[in-house]
């Protein structure tokens, strides 16, 4: 079942959606099941993802993957900054 629980405002909107995609890329799913997961509408999330991912770059700002069972492995700590 979808989520619909997306904010009213353009703000919110944009909020709901960075934490959506920023989860998105450390689930290590493909977009299809982790929409499926959580709930929301595929397209509705593409179109989120391209759009904060082209407004980023813009600004200079890159999603980089995290390899997470390597630092499991290696015990190392991580700190991101935002």
């Amino acid at each position: 079942m979808p989520n619909y629980h997306y904010a009213s405002t353009r703000k919110g909107n944009r909020k709901f959606w960075t934490r959506q995609v920023q989860a998105y890329h450390l689930s290590g799913l493909s977009q299809k099941e982790f929409c499926q997961k959580n709930g929301l509408i595929y397209t509705s999330f593409g179109y989120w993802k391209r759009r904060l991912e082209r407004s980023a770059k813009a600004e200079g700002i890159e999603f980089v993957e995290i390899d997470v069972a390597a630092v499991a492995e290696n015990s190392a700590a991580i700190t991101l900054s935002v």
